[in-house]
């Protein structure tokens, strides 16, 4: 199974260089390459980047409902026109990714992640749905200043939301069960657009994350891969 692994690595990482030129959103398209880009594109980082007066108006808005479980994401591209154009992407089974490859053909080296890879939709936002949306995250603090200290664990349920409005830069972030979402006034309608045909995962009780980390966990409950987010001031802290 090692070797394997390794052969689909491998194969992988040589057609990254295509993919690392294409946008931030695709690069986190296959599990492998994922795996390099995935904190940068929560942390928006190629926004915040471009993110000067007459550039471009966008936002990212991930869902991260039990990392091995779903995650959403939601790029919305927003227009001179007071239109949207909205981009999703649904990703599943993160904690998985190798099960089973052993048992597919390699014919076909392309298709051989498909199961883990994101799953896309598409919808263009009129404008009074742009502004809808506006709205709603108006009404969530959406655009910042998010909370300081914040912690995101992989395996808890929460949002962030990267903008770049007129040139200003701003990030939010909410976690469940912290603040129970009680500032999401977004989350039913971004739902109501999604295009992809997979159920949204809600929220729902667990027991902390830090126990759900125990290292002696039966192993159905034990990982090895987790992860932890940390909110700035004005963004993620670095990792």
């Amino acid at each position: 199974m090692k070797a394997i692994f390794l052969a689909l690595t491998a194969l992988t990482l040589t057609a990254a260089p295509s993919a690392w030129a294409q946008r931030a959103d695709r690069n986190v398209d296959k599990p492998i390459v994922r795996s390099f880009h995935w904190f940068d594109y929560v942390a928006a980082n190629d926004i915040r980047k471009e993110c000067a007066p007459g550039g471009r108006n966008r936002l990212r808005l991930i869902y991260n409902a039990l990392w091995e479980e779903q995650v959403r994401a939601y790029e919305v591209y927003l227009q001179p026109d007071g239109t949207a154009g909205l981009d999703i992407g649904v990703l599943t089974g993160q904690g998985t990714v190798t099960t089973g490859i052993t048992n597919m053909l390699l014919s076909d080296p392309s298709d051989i992640f498909a199961p883990w890879s994101m799953k896309r939709g598409q919808r263009l936002l009129n404008a009074g749905e742009t502004r809808e949306l506006t709205s709603l995250l108006d009404a969530s603090r959406g655009f910042g200043p998010p909370p300081d200290g914040l912690r995101l664990p992989d395996n808890d349920f929460w949002w962030t939301i990267a903008s770049c409005r007129n040139g200003v830069w701003g990030f939010q972030a909410y976690h469940y069960p912290t603040d129970g979402f009680v500032n999401v006034k977004f989350s039913a309608k971004l739902f109501s657009w999604d295009t992809v045909k997979i159920p949204v995962n809600p929220p729902r009780k667990l027991e902390p994350a830090e126990l759900r980390r125990d290292m002696n966990a039966p192993i159905e409950r034990a990982r090895a891969d987790r992860w932890m987010l940390v909110v700035g001031k004005d963004g993620l802290r670095p990792r």
